[in-house]
């Protein structure tokens, strides 16, 4: 095969052939025919799944499987199109049909159909759009299966594309960028992707927006429905499609019905005879490549991107020359370009990717790091770095025998590895299939694999990773030129300049100069040890039937020292374990200094592990440790011969550790960098932090131990490291299939390396403690500091009574479950779908196991207000009431069943097999019975027992006095700006929150003249209701004549007017200009805007008696009235300060044992 060129835009063999080994048959129900493929497909070995892989007439590929262990079926269809074939007056076509798609068919039209279907059997359904590919996929119970595929294939037979629902979609796709805009990787992948070559449809605006798609049809004249109508027909075609059923046998389908499905639901797609995507031009022209993009960010990141241009390869992926490129690039062992740049202080991570191999296009390979500043500072010369290690891996030339561990490894994972989850085999095996020169016998292996060694492409492939065939980006928050970003991005506002590279870095000569002293630094990689040399001889493949979702591990020993814990989990002909432990040590309990330290000794220890453990990493050993509150955890998980050496290393370099002056430097700054971007990460993940903050203590604020970073150095970590472990507590899960003599002797030499001198003393012995709330309604409000970031979060979490000590609470728990499930598709469709308060909208429930109260939390991230979002949330609930009482005993016992086949799906892998029960001996519960439970107590559940736990806990109409609620608000910065009176305490006692949400609507469309105090008489004047369940338009009853909503929306306008003629009379200026001043009029007027829906809230308010809308005052009692917590008008508690509000609320008490802890051994037998 002749080597590659650069300039290839087509590679030279025919699509792969799917049209011989396929012979027609016909279902044996309906006898309708399809083509079934006769070949030998590549299968891991000893596979108990059955698989068929087939034709339909109208040329969908179809792999169904049958899997005998699984209770959720998986279904994904993969169409091979994407944004690059948008049209360029439509940007975000592609992304806008994925979201449209589902809003109804002809056969099904109600838009929530779908997903109604699919929550009421145990699943849950989503859609990605990639610049090649479009692929949906969804879980379903095995029963719910027939159902789900009949209304899935409907989506691509005759989606109605519902014009009603156009509207809907776009805000939730522009809620969607707004949220990409303020991530600093979407920014620097969209402007890596609009710095390509102009008019490339790779250099599109990928994801759209509500500007590049309605605003744009509006400008054409054109209906956006019509044009997305047209798209569908133009491209989603049966012959571009690819389907995979994954459905479980066990109470389930077999093979051939699923056969039978797939071709009577699926042969009606229409074939219009359309090509597979494919982009022969290379988005990197000769004019892009040697430059140099600088870009900034919002984060205080240092970026350096070197990105290469290749050629088509997908024909290649059977000897995928680019992955032992990618593999020799990011290796991270000794004489690696990753671990001598780490030497040199210049780059805190490194990373190499490509194209996906499924992607019928040209490729870019992408080197990425995240440097110091020290680094960046010096880019040129870390450029000099990554060409002097190509440059000593070609003089090395193309080693065979790497590639026979490349190749060894790869076969080990899926000829022995885990089987993967079947909604993750669907989407694998249904993008793969894309790829056009992908043989029909490695439609399951796919790219997994490498199987055949090609020295020519390999050298080609090495050839072109040279100084003159790539671009450099570099991405800061600051630079020290401001000419260097002299333009704009017009979708996503990032500033960014381009020039071309200078001659020193486009040169190989001028390179080499740079680095003739690392020539000694710079060295291949040695054979790599950890790979493993011997396969068991036992059943390959036996995946979760040989692990008891419920069995409980085994206690081998427990003393004051150490707790040994066994799990038996067989896995196949290559077996694999785990091995879990925490090292528990007072150094780090009582303090957020000790917290740092923890930290920092953490990330020190990784630093100096990455270059002996890449190889473990390579070999499918992975490792990982953090320091949890007062604990060090480490875990290991792969290849089990291995495993207790990787576990040794990891301590005997703790034990050993020196720390350096300049690596304390490097993580500290790091340490920094981290606490600084927390701080400006989304709203939702704020908010959840924060909640996560207040439900136990010690436990520290991310801010608190940024603080302590300024009174630490390398002095105090080394005394941490020599002190913290002399007195422990250790705690271990081995699982796999080990014995007791193998479990006991990895412990033993565990704690031979540790060599603490001691175990805790009793009396210093504590515990992290959950808070337990008292009842009441409390709201925290934070302000995020990024500048950028326009969105606003809530997290709303309802708690139930703390559960009695050494009680496992299954009943509070099923019951949140089971709402939870009900509930999460209702309130995604309500709040994000109909309302667009945001495009994250999330509904579940948390299990707090550390003795704590459970709670249901209600998550939103959007543009509205907080106290919108509150009082939202706050309606649905109410709202949502009369849904649950309504509910038939049918739905009622279809939920319930879902729930209970959903906790019984079997571990597929080790790791999850480990945390199942590892979470438990964490906890101090050890609730190994928890599932057996938990699924008892949701069987014995009647709709009676679901309504009276709502009415008492979630209700805020009804609940009792129990009703604990806490809810973190997240404001952006120019929300607070707008309204900072919003904040106070004092504003919050003196005002019901309905009137204040108004005038936070009306403050966000620009009608800032209206004062609080103007909008609060405005309320207070304007007529009562007569219905709380009120529309805009229908009828109000006030004390005088009826009026409806609109015309208060038009006095609220009046008024406004009124306000800001006065406004301009008083201050002697011109004011607003008219054009303006009716322009917010009309959003006044707008019926189908929130300020109308806040409106009617404002009026409504006497009807309610919940803490967050009732307009009455709450009566003060308790501990709450001392000074740390300030109660609003409607009785709510703001919290000001996190550890004062956990220092005024008692504590649970710690958590015991639910079951009596019984050793297998009370001696140690002899080990030796």
């Amino acid at each position: 095969m002749r080597p590659i060129d650069k300039q290839q835009s087509v590679p030279p063999p025919e699509p792969a052939d799917w049209q011989e080994l396929f012979d027609e048959q016909q279902t044996i129900e309906s006898h309708a025919p399809y083509y079934n493929y006769t070949g030998n497909i590549v299968l891991p070995v000893g596979d108990k799944r059955k698989y068929r892989l087939f034709r339909l007439p109208n040329n969908i590929r179809v792999v169904c499987i049958s899997d005998p262990d699984v209770k959720q079926s998986a279904v994904s269809l993969a169409v091979n199109v994407g944004s690059s074939a948008d049209p360029s007056e439509f940007q975000g076509m592609a992304h806008a049909l994925e979201h449209l798609l589902f809003m109804g068919t002809a056969k099904y039209p109600d838009a929530r159909d779908f997903e109604t279907y699919l929550t009421s059997h145990g699943g849950y359904t989503n859609a990605s759009t990639t610049s090649t590919i479009t692929y949906y996929r969804f879980a379903v119970n095995n029963r719910g299966l027939a159902g789900a595929l009949d209304r899935f294939a409907q989506f691509f037979i005759a989606p109605l594309l519902d014009a009603n629902c156009v509207a809907r979609e776009l805000n939730a796709i522009e809620s969607e960028f707004r949220s990409n805009v303020q991530n600093d990787a979407q920014r620097r992948s969209h402007i890596m992707r609009a710095t390509c070559c102009s008019g490339h449809p790779y250099s599109q605006f990928m994801g759209g927006n509500y500007a590049s798609l309605q605003t744009s049809a509006e400008q054409m004249g054109v209906q956006l429905r019509d044009r997305m109508a047209e798209f569908f027909a133009a491209h989603y075609s049966a012959d571009v499609m690819n389907l995979v059923i994954v459905g479980g046998s066990q109470d389930g389908a077999t093979l051939d019905e699923l056969v039978e499905w797939s071709v009577n639901m699926f042969s009606p797609v229409m074939n219009r005879n359309v090509v597979r995507m494919a982009i022969p031009s290379h988005p990197l022209c000769e004019q892009k490549l040697g430059t140099l993009v600088r870009y900034q960010t919002l984060g205080n990141a240092h970026d350096i991107t070197l990105t290469f241009a290749l050629p088509h390869t997908s024909h290649l992926y059977c000897s995928a020359p680019e992955q032992y490129v990618k593999d020799l690039l990011a290796y991270g062992g000794l004489g690696s370009l990753q671990a001598c740049l780490k030497q040199l202080g210049w780059i805190a991570s490194m990373s190499v990717n490509s194209s996906p191999p499924n992607i019928n296009s040209p490729r870019l390979l992408k080197i990425k790091f995240s440097a110091t500043p020290a680094g960046f500072m010096q880019y040129d010369k870390l450029v000099a770095y990554v060409f002097a290690y190509l440059r000593a891996i070609r003089a090395q030339g193309v080693q065979e025998w790497y590639f026979r561990e490349l190749q060894a490894m790869a076969q080990m994972s899926f000829f022995y590895g885990e089987p993967m989850y079947p909604i993750t085999v669907a989407v694998n095996i249904a993008c793969q299939m894309c790829n056009v020169y992908l043989r029909p016998e490695h439609v399951v292996s796919g790219t997994q694999l490498l199987y055949e060694f090609d020295r020519d492409q390999i050298e080609a492939i090495l050839a072109l990773l040279n100084p003159e065939n790539y671009r450099l980006f570099l991405g800061a928050r600051e630079f020290p030129d401001s000419a260097w970003l002299s333009e704009v991005d017009p979708h996503f506002g990032v500033r960014f300049g381009e020039a071309k590279l200078p001659s020193e870095l486009t040169s190989e000569a001028e390179l080499s100069l740079v680095t003739l002293d690392c020539a000694d630094q710079l060295y291949f990689p040695e054979p790599n040890k950890y790979i493993t040399q011997h396969i068991a001889t036992t059943e390959p493949n036996n995946t979760a039937l040989d692990c008891d979702v419920q069995q409980a591990p085994l206690l081998l020993e427990r003393n004051r020292q150490f707790e040994l814990w066994t799990r038996q989990f067989s896995h196949g002909a290559l077996p694999r374990g785990s091995i879990s432990m925490f090292v528990e040590t007072m150094a780090v309990h009582t303090t957020s200094r000790g917290q740092v330290l923890g930290e920092l000794l953490v990330r020190v220890l990784n630093d100096r592990l990455a270059k002996e453990l890449y190889a473990a990493e390579m070999a499918g050993i992975k490792h990982k440790l953090l320091f949890s509150e007062h604990r060090l955890c480490i875990s290991v998980i792969g290849v089990q011969e291995k495993m207790a050496l990787v576990l040794l290393e990891i301590l005997n370099e703790l034990r050993n550790l020196v720390v350096t002056n300049d690596e304390f430097t490097l993580h500290l700054d790091q340490a920094r960098r981290v606490a600084e971007y927390m701080q400006i990460s989304s709203p939702r993940l704020q908010a959840s932090w924060q909640q996560y903050y207040l439900r136990a203590t010690p436990r520290w604020h991310h801010m608190d131990w940024a603080a302590e970073l300024n009174n630490v150095a390398a002095a105090d970590l080394q005394e941490f490291v020599s002190e913290a472990f002399s007195q422990v507590y250790v705690a271990m899960l081995v699982v796999g299939q080990v014995s007791d003599r193998e479990a006991m002797c990895i412990l033993d030499q565990s704690l031979a390396a540790l060599a603490p001198h001691s175990p805790i003393p009793s009396v210093l012995y504590s515990q992290v403690r959950a808070v337990s709330i008292c009842p009441g309604t409390y709201v925290q409000r934070i302000i995020t500091d990024n500048a950028a970031n326009s969105d606003n979060s809530i997290n709303c979490t309802i708690y139930t009574p703390t559960p009695t000590r050494g009680t496992g609470d299954y009943r509070s728990k099923a019951m949140l479950s089971l709402i939870a499930h009900i509930m999460a598709i209702p309130f995604f469709d309500q709040l994000r779908t109909q309302e667009q308060l945001g495009y994250m909208v999330n509904c579940s429930w948390i299990a707090n196991n550390s003795g704590g109260a459970s709670g249901l939390q209600l998550c939103i991230q959007g543009s509205s207000n907080p106290e919108y979002m509150c009082l939202r949330v706050e309606k649905f609930l109410v709202d949502f009431t009369p849904r649950l009482e309504s509910m038939s005993e049918c739905e009622f016992q279809a939920n319930i069943a879902a729930r209970v086949t959903a906790n019984l799906e079997l571990p597929r892998k080790i790791v999850k097999a480990t945390n199942q029960v590892w979470q438990k001996i964490q906890d101090g519960n050890y609730d190994f019975e928890y599932t057996r439970e938990l699924n008892a107590q949701l069987e014995s559940l009647t709709r009676a027992d679901m309504l009276e736990f709502w009415h008492t806990y979630v209700n805020p109409l009804c609940a009792s006095a129990e009703l604990t609620r806490v809810v973190v608000q997240v404001w952006s910065a120019g929300a607070a700006e707008l309204a900072p009176g919003m904040r106070s305490a004092e504003v919050m006692a003196e005002y019901p929150l309905p009137t204040i949400a108004l005038h936070l609507c009306l403050t966000q469309i620009g009608a800032d003249e209206l004062l609080l105090s103007d909008v609060g008489r405005f309320v207070a004047t304007s007529g009562m209701p007569s219905d709380p369940n009120l529309d805009s338009g229908v009828e109000i009853d006030a004390d005088g004549p009826r009026l409806t909503v609109a015309e208060y929306q038009r006095r609220l306008a009046a008024l406004y007017k009124a306000v800001v003629l006065e406004t301009a009379a008083a201050e002697q200026m011109l004011g607003k200009p008219s054009a303006e001043v009716e322009r917010i009029c009309a959003l006044i007027a707008d019926d189908q805007a929130q300020l109308c829906t806040a409106l009617q809230m404002a009026l409504e308010s006497d009807q309610f008696t919940s803490s967050l809308l009732t307009s009455q005052p709450a009566i003060l009692c308790g501990h709450k009235t001392a000074t740390t917590l300030m109660q609003t008008f409607s009785g709510t508690w703001i919290i000001s300060d996190y550890l004062a509000f956990k220092r005024e609320q008692p504590l649970c008490a710690p958590a015991i044992p639910v079951i009596q802890l019984q050793a297998k051994y009370s001696s140690r037998p002899s080990i030796l």
